[in-house]
């Protein structure tokens, strides 16, 4: 059984989830209604994601907002909790869950 923390192959964690091939960061209410957040803690990651006291608190950057040409750097950027239409970004997805 896998617990939390658990640091598994990405082929068992898909397996796990019935077969889902996990490629985003963010994966909201997959089957079952869990959601699962992908993080690398590797000194080169592109995100600087950690995780502080004792493993009971998650800092997390989100999605980037697209790049695109004339646009800030993603990374300068929030990413919105909406889109244009008003349906949920990834990241407004969690947040507003």
């Amino acid at each position: 059984m896998i617990k939390p923390g658990d640091v598994i192959p990405y082929l068992k964690m898909c397996q796990v989830e019935g077969g889902i091939n996990l490629q985003r960061g963010m994966n909201f209410r997959l089957r079952g209604g869990l959601s699962i957040i992908l993080m690398s803690l590797r000194p080169d990651a592109p995100y600087a994601d950690e995780v502080i006291d004792e493993g009971r608190t998650l800092i997390y950057e989100g999605h980037d907002i697209r790049k695109t040409k004339g646009a800030p750097d993603p990374k300068s950027v929030d990413q919105p909790s909406q889109n244009h239409g008003g349906s949920l970004t990834e990241n407004g997805l969690f947040y507003n869950k």
